[in-house]
C-alpha cells in the first residue's frame, strides 16, 4: 500500500479520495507548518508528499528523499520548490492551477473596492469610538466606475479580475505583455493588480521606478507573491502619499510580524494570504491534489 503523507489538515475530500483508491493517508497533527527536520523526518516512510507554500521543498530535502514518487503544492505556486533538482531526480511535482481563480479573483476585487473606498481608516474610526458624527470630509475615497484598471500577469486570475471589474465598474481593463514599457504602462492606471508567479524576473516587478511612474491617485493590489513588490518602496509610497493606497494579500515576509510598520498606514488593508479561502475552491484543491498523486502512480 503506497503511503501519502499531508502536511496540513485540509478539507477531506481529496483524503478521502486516495484512501477508497487504497493509498494508505497520514496527515500532521500540527496545526502549524513543520519545521524542516520535521518534514524530513515524515518523508522517509512515504511514497508521495501533499505540501503547503510554507513548506520548503529544497534540493537537500530532494536529494535525501529521492524514493518520493510526488510532491503536490496545495497551491498554484510552485516556488518553495527546487523544480530543476526535482526534474533531474525524477520527482514529479503538482499543484492546484485553475480550481482557484474565482476565489483568488474575488479577493483582488474585493481589495480594489476596500483600498479605493478607504475601508480601513473608516473601520478604525468606528472601532476606536471616534466615529461622533457624519464628516463631509471625512475617508474620501476614489469611485472605480469607468476608471482605469491595469493587470500584470494577465492569465486566468487576472483575466477574471478584469471581467469582474470591467461587469461592474465599466472599468478600461489593461493586461501588460513582456516587452511593453513598465512605465508607460503605469502612468495613467488608477488600480494595478499583479497576478504572475514569483520567480527571478518578477522578483520586484513593481519597485521603487514602478511606484514613482504611477498617480498620487493610484492603488495597488497584490494577491500574487509578497516580493513581486519592493515592500519597502510600497510603504514610503504609502507614507508619503506617493500613491492613494493598496490592498495586500500577500507580503514578505508571511506572516508580517504585528510590528511591521506597514500596520501603522491607515491607507493599506493586509490580509493574511486567502485568496484561495473559500470551502469551494479549498475542496477542489483538496481533490486535484489526490488526483494529482493517483495520477503520477497510473502513468507507471
Amino acid at each position: 500500500m503506497k503511503k501519502v503523507f499531508v502536511t496540513r489538515k485540509i478539507l477531506p475530500d481529496g483524503i478521502e479520495l486516495l484512501r477508497n483508491k487504497g493509498f494508505e493517508v497520514l496527515v500532521s497533527s500540527k496545526d502549524e507548518p513543520l519545521t524542516p527536520a520535521e518534514l524530513m523526518e515524515k518523508a522517509k516512510n512515504v511514497d508521495a508528499i501533499i505540501c503547503t507554500m510554507a513548506d520548503s521543498i529544497n534540493k537537500e530535502f530532494l536529494e535525501k528523499n529521492t524514493h518520493l514518487k510526488i510532491i503536490t503544492n496545495y497551491a498554484v505556486g510552485t516556488n518553495n520548490t527546487d523544480m530543476e533538482t526535482a526534474a533531474k531526480l525524477g520527482i514529479k511535482i503538482g499543484n492546484t492551477p485553475d480550481v482557484l481563480t474565482e476565489a483568488t479573483a474575488e479577493i483582488a476585487f474585493g481589495l480594489m473596492i476596500a483600498a479605493a473606498r478607504n475601508f480601513r481608516s473608516a473601520m478604525q474610526t468606528a472601532e476606536r469610538g471616534e466615529w461622533k458624527h457624519f464628516e463631509p470630509l471625512g475617508h474620501l475615497g476614489h469611485a472605480l466606475l469607468g476608471k482605469k484598471l491595469g493587470v500584470i500577469g494577465y492569465g486566468r486570475i487576472g483575466q477574471r479580475l478584469g471581467e469582474m471589474a470591467h461587469g461592474a465598474f465599466k472599468m478600461e481593463v489593461r493586461g501588460y505583455k513582456r516587452g511593453d514599457d513598465m512605465n508607460e504602462f503605469l502612468k495613467d492606471l488608477d488600480v494595478l493588480s499583479i497576478h504572475v508567479p514569483l520567480t527571478p524576473e518578477t522578483k520586484h516587478i513593481v519597485g521603487i521606478k514602478e511606484i514613482a511612474a504611477m498617480k498620487k491617485t493610484a492603488i495597488i493590489v497584490n494577491t500574487a507573491r509578497g516580493d513581486v513588490i519592493d515592500q519597502d518602496a510600497l510603504y514610503e509610497a504609502l507614507k508619503s502619499g506617493a500613491i492613494f493606497s493598496a490592498g495586500l494579500d500577500v507580503t514578505t515576509p508571511e506572516p508580517l510580524v504585528p510590528t511591521h510598520p506597514l500596520y501603522n498606514l491607515p491607507n493599506v488593508i493586509i490580509l493574511p494570504h486567502i485568496g484561495s479561502a473559500t470551502y469551494e475552491a479549498r475542496r477542489a484543491m483538496s481533490i486535484l491534489s489526490a488526483e494529482n498523486i493517483i495520477n503520477a502512480f497510473l502513468i507507471d
